[in-house]
């Protein structure tokens, strides 16, 4: 396919580099030539002022994709009848795609002067797909199959790309052990302050599992292995490598044999990957030490990671990722609220806004944590699970992926994620097949 514009710029590069990568079964040219353009046989798709041909897709360009800087958008956000729209416009679109998915796909809004959440993140509530409503569609997935279904109409042999709906399960394991292998003066503390709070259970808990009369109730380790191994998913575990346990980091550092043991374990059936501290994110020297030190108990690289908290900060976090040599980063979701952080349901590659220029570190939106459901939203497990399940429902509709994050603490024993486990089970099951 031949797409005109008359100047090619790295954001247009970029956005159709993307198109191309998930929908379009077939080269995407750019050219700048009206002459070329007009003298081409075959599917092509206009993208300037004017309409140039009678039997070509046209849409009218936004001046977004034609800029190098970054500065505060006056965006409005209108409804077409079939799903919001961004950057109204002249053509066969009736507005800006290109434009829209590369807004909402670079984050551009997250470079742009505002109050951060309570962690210092992007705050959810600041984004436009929460203002306007959309934060639970993968609307650019659905704005590309709208697309793809007007070159359709236009070029009947133009073939879009073979997708179906996958399911990457992920865990993010911040504290492995709720007992075992803490130091005496932090079990006598723990207790200490359960018995104040008059929370008897939890008491007997820790008395149990220090004697070996249970299990620690965070180890559900076992548990997940057996519902991924026999049909061959392998998930993706997030190992938190903080070297010291500080008000955010809680979980035993790579040094210690306990967490070597288990890494070791979890790495013979599913892929691990880098969990890098809180403290990180204030010290980027951290990361690379706590890289290192993941990478000496399993004895290979690790190039994929998801920031603790999902706390990052554009752009400096993701350079800091790629300068440490992560090439796959998980973070692109919210810590705060579920849905579609970039509105897609697809991988990307990371657009430096500040530079102009697209990078080499891919990433893999999630759209639920189950963390987001009980302690933020304080959802019980029935609206839970109706939340991912809607979830499910979108994505599908758009033949995405969808990737998940859970804990080994909700997937445990403890009594207040009762039900939690066994229902992500039960939903899990269905996936398999």
């Amino acid at each position: 396919m031949l797409l005109y514009a008359h100047t090619i710029t790295p954001r247009l590069e970029y956005i159709t580099a993307w198109i191309q990568e998930h929908f379009i079964d077939a080269p995407i040219e750019l050219t700048d030539s009206t002459h070329r353009y007009s003298s081409y046989v075959g599917p092509r798709l206009n993208y300037s002022a004017q309409r140039i041909s009678e039997q070509e897709c046209w849409i009218e360009p936004n001046a977004l994709l034609f800029e190098e800087d970054v500065r505060s958008l006056q965006v409005s956000v209108s409804d077409n009848g079939t799903f919001p729209i961004l950057f109204c416009a002249r053509g066969d679109m009736g507005f800006d795609v290109l434009a829209a998915s590369f807004y909402l796909l670079s984050r551009y809004e997250e470079y742009l002067p505002g109050n951060p959440d309570i962690y210092g993140r992007f705050d959810h509530t600041r984004s436009m797909a929460f203002q306007h409503h959309f934060l639970h569609r993968p609307l650019i997935d659905e704005w590309m199959m709208a697309l793809m279904r007007r070159l359709q109409s236009i070029y009947p042999d133009l073939m879009g790309k073979s997708a179906r709906f996958e399911w990457l399960p992920t865990y993010d394991i911040d504290e492995s052990f709720a007992y075992l292998h803490k130091p005496l003066w932090k079990q006598l503390a723990g207790c200490c302050r359960d018995l104040l709070m008059g929370r008897m259970g939890w008491v007997r808990e820790r008395i149990r599992t220090h004697f070996g009369a249970q299990k620690d109730p965070y180890d559900s380790f076992d548990q997940i292995r057996r519902l991924h191994e026999p049909v061959g998913i392998k998930p993706v575990f997030f190992f938190h490598a903080g070297q010291q346990v500080k008000k955010y980091d809680k979980a035993l550092s790579p040094e210690h044999p306990a967490q070597q043991q288990l890494i070791r374990s979890v790495s013979t059936w599913a892929e691990i990957a880098l969990h890098p501290s809180w403290e990180s994110g204030e010290d980027p020297a951290l990361l690379h030490i706590e890289k290192e030190s993941l990478e000496r108990v399993i004895g290979h690289p690790v190039h994929c990671s998801r920031q603790h908290y999902i706390r990052f900060q554009l752009p400096n976090t993701f350079r800091q990722l790629i300068q440490a040599g992560i090439t796959d980063d998980y973070s692109m979701g919210y810590g705060s609220v579920n849905g579609f952080r970039a509105s897609t349901a697809r991988s990307h590659y990371w657009f430096d806004l500040e530079k102009n220029k697209s990078t080499g570190l891919r990433l893999h939106p999630f759209c639920f944590m189950e963390a987001n459901s009980f302690f933020e939203a304080g959802h019980r497990i029935d609206a839970a699970e109706k939340e991912w399940r809607a979830l499910e429902d979108s994505i599908r509709s758009v033949n995405g992926r969808m990737i998940t994050i859970w804990h080994n603490t909700s997937l445990g024993t403890q009594a207040r994620f009762a039900q939690w486990g066994e229902r992500y089970m039960e939903w899990a099951s269905t996936l398999k097949r």
